[in-house]
């Protein structure tokens, strides 16, 4: 009996220092990992902005499966939050700076132990390069749970290493994964519509998007607006040398409706006309891929672009959808003439006056 006496009393001892020994550890830490990935900068900004895409291949927790998650209403920029609960705890990070293309900061509250992770993207010789640096603390947890697994420097090190394994194989997958597929020649239904209009660097209409079209929903959810489809751009303009575009964007409605004098926010109306229609299955950096397809087979249908009706493209599902880009699915028209028609039908017959805005003139400024 003794001898189990002093036993437990050792077990006590050894268990009670370990204790002590693993909660006088370094509470703070520091870890920097970079990849180089084949993407261009601009694609896996993009990417990296919008936190709806990190389930696809942000390791989170030792059983990513069993995760619960939560997004903000907005995923994309500068207060955009993912939460989480897990095995390893509950957790929150959140986008708190974002740099275009160059850099983006979050931060994380892991069970009160709080971090800062910057993603910083280079251009060099072989693609981007990706640096992840995460700083912090460690809560108890945290610290016991690493100490069996070869120390914090260790466990974050491997941590970060996946994750950029991960990122550079969805990039990989999920932007260059996509189908362009011919609809042909097809009647496009006009109808009532509101818009902004803008013009814009090409490589910046996915951002503006993902600002204008949340707010032109809310805009009419506020003002009981019946949406009657999927939001649209329509291409006024391309200026392909200068890599800028005059686009509207627009969602459908029901009724014509009337704004104010100082409103941002118009509203016109689309008729039907008659068009090449393509369908582009995957991320919006394929556009022109898509439009010049387009283009050719309108050529070998022996059809006739219709010039004076600007490129219109339907975004039927996308990131509003919580899809990833691989599943994204964009219909892209083309106005062709009639056999019988000599004179193009313009799709409004009558100039639109708008009154210059901030919206009109300038892009928008990164948050």
């Amino acid at each position: 009996m003794k001898i189990l006496k002093y036993l437990f009393l050792l077990i006590i001892l050894f268990s009670f220092g370990g204790i002590v020994f693993i909660a006088t550890q370094k509470n703070t830490f520091t870890i920097v990992k970079s990849r180089v990935i084949n993407t261009p900068k601009t694609a896996i900004y993009n990417y990296l902005n919008d936190i709806k895409n990190y389930k696809d291949w942000f390791v989170l927790d030792n059983d990513n499966s069993s995760l619960r998650m939560e997004y903000s209403k907005n995923t994309f920029g500068v207060g955009s939050f993912y939460a989480w609960s897990g095995s390893d705890g509950e957790g929150k990070t959140t986008t708190v700076i974002s740099n275009e293309n160059d850099s983006i900061v979050q931060k994380t509250d892991l069970d009160g132990a709080l971090s800062e992770c910057t993603w910083t993207l280079k251009d060099t010789l072989g693609g981007t390069k990706v640096t992840c640096k995460t700083k912090g603390e460690m809560s108890f947890s945290n610290k016991f749970q690493t100490f069996f697994n070869g120390g914090v420097p260790r466990v974050m090190k491997r941590k970060l290493e996946i994750n950029l394994v991960n990122l550079d194989k969805s990039l990989d997958y999920e932007l260059n994964t996509f189908t362009i597929t011919s609809n042909g020649i097809v009647f496009k239904k006009g109808c009532n519509y509101l818009f902004q209009r803008i013009n814009t660097k090409m490589a910046r209409l996915n951002y503006n998007t993902k600002i204008l079209i949340p707010y032109l929903i809310e805009f009419s959810n506020k003002n009981k607006i019946e949406v009657t489809g999927n939001p649209f751009v329509i291409y006024n303009s391309i200026d392909e040398i200068k890599g800028i575009s005059n686009v509207s964007i627009c969602i459908p409605i029901k009724n014509k409706i009337f704004t104010s004098s100082v409103s941002d926010i118009y509203c016109s109306k689309l008729e039907g006309y008659k068009t090449f229609k393509t369908t582009l299955n995957g991320d919006y950096s394929h556009r022109k891929t898509a439009w010049k397809k387009t283009s050719d087979l309108i050529v070998k249908n022996n059809e006739i672009a219709n010039k004076s009706i600007p490129l219109l493209e339907v975004y039927d599902k996308g990131y509003l959808d919580g899809l990833s880009p691989s599943k994204w699915k964009t219909a892209i028209y083309i106005a062709v003439l009639s056999k019988n028609s000599t004179i193009p039908k313009p799709i409004n017959p009558k100039p639109i006056t708008i009154k210059t805005t901030n919206f009109e003139t300038t892009e928008l400024e990164p948050k």
